[in-house]
């Protein structure tokens, strides 16, 4: 690696070990009333939304939709690209939203998904790689996140870099990044797993990865 690499690196070591460890910390928000989704599938029980209202409006839509288990639903703290959008049971997200300057998800009764826009990461078309992904796993490791997996999959037609492992503090790591497009964009979803976690939390997290079209 030489020192213009190491030195792009360096500058994302936070962003993926940084999410893997502390990303799912409290973040300013101030949450309006939690928006429904689209009906049930017949077939699973679980919602469908479109891109659009996933990432409540943040993210230009791309042709890419979600499901998510049921009783979940759309909420947008107004908080920017940073912070993104939320989907949950309105009761877990009542509980996460503490405040208005406060996020906590430390009493969640099932997981709670996040969606928004990284700038730290990126997608290069020419070499069909997200940005330092060959690095990624080692990152963790060194983070205190054992078992840590990296798959590069292809979700609903769009590359993308799934993140499972256990982190230091006992709770497992979800985290799916999705190129957009052609272009260097890429979404980040987090799945924080209910507290204390539940053997529901893995099936939930590979349904939803199954689901995506």
């Amino acid at each position: 690696m030489d020192a213009h690499q190491r030195m792009i690196w360096n500058g994302i070591q936070r962003p993926l070990a940084g999410w893997a460890l502390s990303a799912w910390l409290a973040l300013s928000s101030k949450p309006d009333p939690a928006t429904l989704l689209s009906k049930p599938s017949p077939a699973e029980g679980w919602t469908s939304l479109d891109f659009k209202t996933a990432t409540c409006g943040y993210v230009a839509p791309i042709s890419m939709t979600f499901s998510v288990p049921p009783g979940y639903v759309v909420r947008n703290p107004h908080h920017g690209t940073e912070m993104g959008c939320f989907w949950g049971r309105q009761e877990d997200l009542d509980r996460a939203f503490v405040s208005a300057r406060h996020v906590s998800f430390e009493s969640l009764g099932h997981g709670v998904f996040q969606i928004r826009r990284t700038e730290n990461v990126g997608y290069d078309a020419a070499s069909g790689k997200f940005t330092a992904e060959d690095e990624v796993q080692p990152v963790l490791e060194d983070a205190g996140v054992t078992g840590s997996k990296v798959a590069r999959l292809t979700l609903g037609g769009h590359p993308a870099l799934v993140i499972t492992g256990r982190r230091p503090d006992g709770l497992d790591l979800y985290m799916l990044y999705v190129a957009e497009g052609k272009d260097a964009d890429v979404v980040l979803i987090n799945y924080r797993p209910a507290t204390p976690p539940t053997p529901a939390d893995s099936s939930t997290w590979q349904l939803f990865l199954e689901a995506i079209r």
